[in-house]
């Protein structure tokens, strides 16, 4: 292996941090096969000599270049100075607004720099003898609750997952149908807000793929979540039941995905089939038109997946009816995005001021549609995850690729724009998961093991002032998910970008116990739990230690020490709430804590709808596949009574009393 000292500028050029500091405080050295590893896969080989004398000369001229990028962000309303290295002085300069507007035209200066002025808000090409490129100039900050009319500084939702909703009729998993309903139901009870779990496309040729945090596209919507009544009416679906012979399944506690996946699909299938009213033919034509090569792309991607899976021995070349099954595959989508609008279109009408809140995963599975079609704009040999902690002794790897920070840069972020306008379309709000990933990923090589990976440098400040200027145009609020290992400082620069952060009930402590209500962060959602921790009942019973030991998760010991520690947390927690643990019940503390969560000084809290209904049931317990049905189980009752129950009513009133008592 060639010299460290190369080595490490390369890596450091790279933005691949050769040192890192753990859970602990302590400082941790990467591995120099982790670094030869990481900057192979960002596209420079240093593995013989050569190739790092090659990749170092590449690298330092990339640093030192001084060209126009495709696309430059600007703070807006303030001048700028940039680079325009090649172009031959005094050439002359054009700056236009991406929409209607004025145009800037000026000389670049004889260094080869061109002065612009302070800028509006908004897109703008720039065109500079023979070069274009895209200006971004965004706004200080994010869009936020108080920026909406009437301004949302104390304003509560609820939490769900979509396909546990029950609609009535559904085909066996919650739609977008539902969600409205829900939406409804909650306006009735004075919310502001509904956050969903994710809605990106998932694998329709392999429905039992069903975590909705590692999907196949972050820029296109899961077809299982249709609700086909919203544009063909009941009765259409129901005659398309009857055609497909899909009847049964809507009155499962639990989702099983393949059969209910595959029995939904004939249904919407057979409505395929049926010729369409001239308005929506014309309206798919028109999405189809819009939707241009990436949606072109996207359906190429799933008609080869459905068809590998049916004609595996099909001969080679072009598979027969590949031309149909696109077609299927856009009318999927296109109904996707029509019952997504209509639900954020219930939403609003019921008085929810910020509707629906999407959640956009951290990345996408490397072998479906995003890797297949934005090829180099991904990351290739490896996956994302998280450092050793104090939760996970070895890291964790969590089998996703995303936007390599490289080429995002060299693409103008063209990918990663399209994931933030999607998820920001049809929603007035969004919730990126690992939010750290802004700044830097740990990225782990692949067959290696979570523990030998490395941080690696993002362009956050492009990424968070892009945010920005989309949350803007979007009035869409930003909330990032910031839980677990967190650089110093990043806190503040999300807090000063506008972002809200994500405070969680088991998460706000201090040297003394449960951190009062008043000390929780203002700019930031506070919530009783998430999917990926129990519920309040459950926390309280123990029934998730109890769970964790039955799927093999925890041994005895460990489960014994975790009671323990459960036995002392509840006693913090009665402490906190002033009263006596023996006094205590699951059901009071369910309510206390929706109260203490309530009462806290965040801009936005949000109940899970498993509080709201005090159930024990998690959504997803980490480290387990076969052992507990992840995000498969359904909700009690249809989604437009869900809220009805005289207790559950009375915990919404006590929550919506929480909030507004400050």
């Amino acid at each position: 292996m060639a010299s460290r000292s190369a080595l490490l500028e390369l890596a450091a050029l790279l933005g691949v941090q050769a040192r890192w500091t753990d859970a602990q405080g302590q400082a941790r050295e990467v591995p120099p096969q982790t670094l030869v590893r990481l900057a192979a896969d960002l596209g420079y080989p240093c593995a013989a000599p050569a190739e790092l004398a090659d990749s170092l000369r590449r690298a330092r001229h990339l640093r030192d270049a001084d060209e126009l990028p495709p696309l430059l962000t600007l703070r807006a309303g303030r001048a700028a100075t940039l680079p325009a290295r090649g172009l031959r002085a005094p050439a002359r300069f054009r700056v236009e607004p991406e929409q209607d507007g004025t145009a800037y035209e000026g000389r670049v200066a004889r260094d080869g720099r061109i002065a612009l002025p302070p800028l509006a808000p908004g897109y703008y090409r720039l065109h500079a003898g023979e070069r274009a490129v895209t200006l971004a100039a965004a706004p200080p900050r994010c869009f936020g609750p108080d920026d909406l009319d009437p301004p949302q500084r104390r304003a509560w939702g609820l939490a769900v997952q979509i396909y546990a909703l029950r609609g009535e009729p559904d085909l066996g998993i919650g739609d977008f149908g539902a969600l409205g309903a829900l939406a409804e139901a909650l306006g009735r009870h004075g919310a502001g807000a509904l956050m969903t779990s994710p809605v990106h496309a998932m694998f329709t040729a392999a429905p039992e793929r069903c975590s909705p945090y590692s999907p196949s596209s972050r820029r296109f919507l899961n077809a299982l979540l249709v609700d086909p009544a919203e544009a063909f009416g009941r009765d259409a679906v129901a005659r398309a039941v009857h055609a497909s012979g899909a009847a049964g399944g809507g009155d499962d506690e639990r989702i099983d995905w393949g059969t209910a996946g595959r029995r939904k699909l004939a249904v919407l299938r057979a409505l395929h089939r049926e010729p369409l009213p001239r308005a929506l033919a014309a309206e798919l034509e028109r999405f189809r038109a819009d939707g241009g090569a990436a949606l072109a792309a996207f359906a190429a991607f799933e008609a080869r997946q459905h068809l590998r899976a049916g004609a595996a021995d099909a001969p080679s070349g072009e598979p027969p009816g590949l031309a149909q099954e696109c077609a299927f595959q856009v009318f999927l989508q296109w109904l996707a995005a029509r019952g997504l609008a209509a639900a954020q279109q219930r939403a609003r009408a019921a008085g929810l001021p910020i509707g629906l809140v999407a959640d956009v995963a951290v990345g996408s599975d490397p072998a479906g549609a995003d890797a297949w079609t934005l090829g180099d704009e991904l990351l290739a040999g490896v996956t994302v995850g998280a450092p050793p902690d104090a939760f996970t002794a070895l890291g964790q790897s969590w089998g996703l690729t995303t936007f390599s920070p490289l080429a995002m840069r060299r693409h103008g972020y063209a990918g990663w724009l399209e994931v933030v306008r999607r998820a920001m379309r049809d929603a007035g709000g969004i919730r990126i998961d690992h939010v750290m990933g802004l700044t830097r990923l740990w990225l782990v090589p692949d067959g290696a093991t979570p523990d030998a990976g490395a941080y690696v440098d993002c362009p956050a400040r492009d990424l968070l002032r892009l945010l920005a200027l989309e949350s803007w145009r979007h009035r869409c609020i930003v909330i990032g998910e910031d839980l677990g290992v967190v650089p110093a400082g990043f806190r503040r620069t999300l807090r000063d970008a506008g972002l809200l952060g994500f405070d969680v009930l088991w998460f706000m402590r201090g040297r003394h116990g449960f951190l009062p209500p008043s000390r929780w962060r203002r700019r930031a959602v506070a919530t009783t739990s998430t999917h990926d921790l129990p519920p309040l009942a459950a926390w309280w019973s123990g029934a998730d230690i109890a769970l964790r030991r039955r799927v093999g998760l925890l041994d005895d010991a460990a489960a014994a020490a975790q009671r323990a520690e459960r036995d002392a947390d509840r006693a913090a927690w009665a402490a906190a709430a002033g009263a006596a643990p023996a006094a205590y019940a699951a059901e009071r503390f369910v309510d206390d804590a929706i109260d203490y969560v309530g009462r806290s000084r965040c801009e936005l809290a949000l109940l899970p709808a498993e509080d709201a209904l005090a159930l024990e049931r998690q959504a997803n317990v980490p480290g387990t596949v076969h052992e507990y049905p992840n995000w498969s189980l359904r909700l009690p009752g249809p989604a437009q009574a869900l809220l009805d129950a005289p207790a559950v009513a009375a915990r919404l009133r006590r929550f919506t009393g929480a909030r507004e008592a400050r």
